[in-house]
């Protein structure tokens, strides 16, 4: 065999183990970072429905709020298991519509007479009759990601259309309660039932 053809194998062979190399070093890198892409994903997803949440506070109409004390606070209530972790920080310094936002995580249902938003979690999907009908005795505004949540009666539901979160109201249930939802948010629901 001529030297320049054992040179020309050699050097394939080498190149080959070098490819080898690089695509099982990528390979490797994916594995090891998507579990981070995973919750990358899946926190964005829930900072994207905690700025929703801030904002319709801000575009919902509650009478007994409007005939409260300025000092009465606006309570936001996440009822079963929070997905939001410290997500929803923030909301704590904030205003909305004068009033000052207060996160409330009840328990158990009789908690839920103090809110006026209430997260319902996914963990809650059993029960959820019995929860919307307590929160639309009190007048509270119910917002969920479980599917089929605003069909089911539920006010705001989270849908996912693609990589994009939008939502959906139910405004009968919400007028029902005695909730006036302003038309700007409205107009930005993908879906109204009336």
């Amino acid at each position: 065999m001529a030297a320049s053809t054992y040179h020309f194998l050699h050097s394939g062979l080498h190149v080959r183990d070098h490819l080898k190399f690089l695509i099982f070093l990528v390979f490797s890198l994916c594995l090891s970072l998507s579990p981070a892409f995973a919750h990358a994903t899946i926190r964005s997803e829930y900072e994207v429905k905690a700025a929703f949440l801030y904002n319709f506070t801000r575009f919902v109409a509650w009478p007994e709020l409007e005939s409260a004390p300025g000092g009465t606070p606006l309570n936001l209530c996440i009822f079963g298991t929070d997905p939001f972790g410290d997500l929803l920080d923030p909301i704590r310094e904030r205003k909305s519509q004068g009033r000052e936002l207060e996160l409330q995580y009840p328990n158990e249902l009789s908690g839920i007479n103090d809110c006026q938003v209430l997260f319902i979690s996914e963990s809650q999907q059993r029960g959820l009759s019995g929860v919307l009908e307590i929160a639309r005795k009190h007048r509270v505004l119910t917002v969920s990601d479980m599917p089929e949540f605003v069909n089911r009666g539920g006010m705001i539901g989270y849908v996912k259309q693609g990589n994009v979160i939008r939502f959906e109201i139910n405004l009968k249930a919400a007028t029902d309660a005695g909730l006036t939802i302003n038309s700007r948010l409205l107009e930005l629901a993908i879906r109204v039932l009336k």
